[in-house]
């Protein structure tokens, strides 16, 4: 049986690790401390030596200091990691994995667990939080798991992998299928660069710390998400009495933890500065319209989410949060209160989507004629994570399709996609069909006046966000950056014997 197997590289030189002077190190490293944090603006050395800041403070723990990882080692497997991400995905791409990281780490921050700002106090043995029971090896195994968490994603959801009988979908027995995927594809790199210890020397820390990986990974499949929320209500009874817990009960606790916090970082947006979020939500919408694009050439059923000429930006991402983000984060700030200022900017964030909602039009809503916006106006096209989300749980528990459509003959395998700047090539068959969407990414594609000065913003500027453009001699923003093989889309095959 093969499966899917990262692509071996050459072995890495000094000459292509990121090229960082010290002065912008140190901006980055005090970028990364703030939630106000974006990639947006940074190219992929930047990307990849924010990782790199992140596990170079985590590894200084004096619990960690025998993992004995080198730089070396720490950029090899960075820069590895990164190239296993598809950047032709407008959002899920290496540059959300790195969002993803850092928002985590900021969390893990503010909750005093890292002692990287100043707000750091050390609990007392007499006054323990829920977020004592999480150690520095945990941590380590959380922060892996977070820029590892979408490694290799094709660029479409769970159903579409399943409707269309993708053999990745037959091998996960139509059970969190990407999320395997992800956690498989982590792993194997991990190996490769020694870094399969985790958190200890003896084989038993070493299960543990992958069992934190794992479970971590698979806490966001969102077709799981009530399920999880369910579990974090009833947690937030038992930590008041962690101090009568066994070290079994521990375990437990301290693994709901680590899901809970990589849910919330997961589907963040909603809770980063309005303008952020919204920069985000109009990379997750093309690739959601483009997925749907997808579905309506292969006959497949197409959900309203991913309908171009029927999702409702406003709506989706008021319904979002509402119903679905705000109880998850509403629920961990009952057992983690530092994070309630996530809490408060996702309850700002929702007033200014009902704002926006009053005040555009339905044709305005819509993403059906983004291009024509983009020419126009500065026009902000806005969803989120939430949209995909929201969908998901509405179709919690549903089979493959019963439907008399002949999925099997359109497998993804039989499909190539490739985005190329303003246009997205379909390759079915002998047939080409052309569609002219906007499918430029956050990890791949520069963006022109995207970073924007905060002393700039006002209240009516975080409603509007600049439309990226791809720059086209921007080629330095991938380390060695190569655009998908159309005629060998590796990223979503595998082949059972």
């Amino acid at each position: 049986m093969d499966v899917f197997v990262p692509k071996s590289t050459k072995a890495t030189t000094k000459d292509t690790y990121p090229n960082i002077s010290k002065k912008r190190s140190a901006e980055l490293k005090s970028r990364i401390l703030s939630w106000d944090f974006s990639p947006f603006g940074l190219n992929q050395q930047e990307l990849i030596h924010c990782v790199y800041l992140v596990f170079e403070q985590v590894l200084t723990l004096p619990e960690l200091k025998h993992l004995d990882i080198k730089k070396a080692q720490l950029y090899d497997f960075i820069i590895d990691l990164a190239s296993v991400y598809h950047d032709e995905n407008p959002y899920h791409n290496f540059a959300h994995a790195v969002d993803v990281l850092q928002c985590l780490f900021f969390m893990l921050c503010e909750l005093s667990v890292l002692p990287f700002t100043k707000k750091y106090k050390s609990n007392s043995k007499l006054n323990r939080k829920p977020q004592d029971l999480l150690r520095p090896k945990d941590v380590f195994a959380l922060l892996i798991a977070a820029i590892g968490h979408d490694a290799a994603h094709p660029g479409v959801n769970n159903m579409f992998l399943i409707n269309s009988s993708n053999p990745l979908a037959t091998l996960y027995n139509d059970r969190s299928v990407l999320e395997s995927l992800h956690s498989m594809t982590l792993f194997q790199l991990l190996n490769k660069h020694g870094i399969i210890q985790l958190v200890g020397d003896t084989k038993s820390a070493e299960y543990r710390g992958k069992k934190t990986v794992v479970s971590s990974i698979l806490a966001t499949d969102m077709s799981l998400h009530l399920e999880y929320v369910t579990k974090i209500k009833e947690q937030a009874a038992r930590v008041s009495s962690m101090e009568t817990m066994n070290e079994q009960q521990q375990e437990l606790e301290r693994n709901l933890i680590c899901s809970a916090l990589i849910k919330c970082a997961d589907i963040s947006n909603v809770a980063r500065p309005f303008r952020w979020g919204a920069k985000w939500a109009e990379l997750l919408v093309e690739e959601f319209v483009c997925q749907g694009d997808l579905e309506k050439e292969l006959g497949m059923p197409v959900l309203p989410m991913n309908d171009r000429d029927q999702v409702i930006l406003e709506d989706s991402q008021i319904g979002f949060i509402r119903f679905v983000a705000l109880d998850l984060f509403q629920n961990v700030r009952e057992i983690l209160c530092d994070i309630s200022f996530a809490v408060d900017q996702m309850q700002a964030n929702l007033k200014q989507w009902e704002t926006r909602k009053n005040t555009l039009t339905v044709h305005d809503s819509g993403v059906a004629n983004l291009i024509e916006h983009e020419e126009d106006e500065d026009f902000d096209v806005v969803s989120n994570t939430s949209t995909t989300h929201m969908m998901m749980l509405e179709t919690v528990g549903s089979k493959r399709s019963s439907s008399s459509l002949d999925f099997s003959s359109h497998s993804p395998n039989d499909v190539k996609r490739l985005s190329i700047e303003k246009k997205t090539i379909y390759h079915h068959g002998h047939h080409h069909i052309m569609s002219t969407t906007t499918a430029t990414s956050a990890s791949s594609l520069h963006y022109d006046q995207v970073q924007l000065d905060d002393d700039h913003h006002d209240e009516h500027d975080s409603m509007t966000s600049t439309v990226p453009q791809y720059n086209e001699s921007s080629s330095n923003h991938h380390h060695q950056h190569q655009r998908r093989d159309a005629a060998n889309p590796v990223y979503c095959q595998c082949s059972i014997q």
